[in-house]
């Protein structure tokens, strides 16, 4: 029981924290994005409307972990993947249109900012598979 609750107080400090700023990217590239879908190219706003989905349903996911929002285990667990599978399309991704719209930098806040939330997206991943792994073999 200690082990679950410093790993979820980590998640919270750790990865919910970073992901809450996130949200405001994440609602704001959504927005952006449905905004824009007939002015920029398809490709471009259909990327960003995804992405955007991806990060919200992963910070659904944390919450859940975090603060005990109710989900079913394959539900969170598919949230999850999507969470951390939209960090890391917005951390390998350049975007190229007239210059860059952006740069990410290599110092502590991007490490606090993506690669903490991408690290315990991954840990509860993992945890999540293994647990519903040991759910199949009790069952069996």
């Amino acid at each position: 029981m200690f082990w679950r609750s410093l790993l979820i107080g980590l998640t919270t400090v750790f990865a919910w924290l970073p992901a809450s700023f996130l949200m405001i990217f994440a609602l704001i590239g959504l927005f952006g994005g449905v905004a824009n879908i007939f002015t920029m190219p398809i490709g471009f706003s259909l990327q960003w409307i995804l992405c955007s989905l991806g990060g919200i349903l992963g910070y659904v996911a944390l919450t859940s972990v975090s603060w005990g929002l109710k989900l079913k285990h394959k539900v969170r667990l598919l949230f999850l993947i999507f969470g951390f599978l939209s960090l890391i399309f917005t951390h390998s991704s350049v975007i190229d249109l007239d210059g860059d719209l952006f740069k990410l930098g290599g110092g502590w806040v991007e490490l606090y900012m993506l690669l903490c939330p991408a690290s315990f997206l991954a840990v509860h991943i993992v945890l999540h598979l293994f647990w519903m792994s040991q759910d199949n073999l009790a069952s069996a």
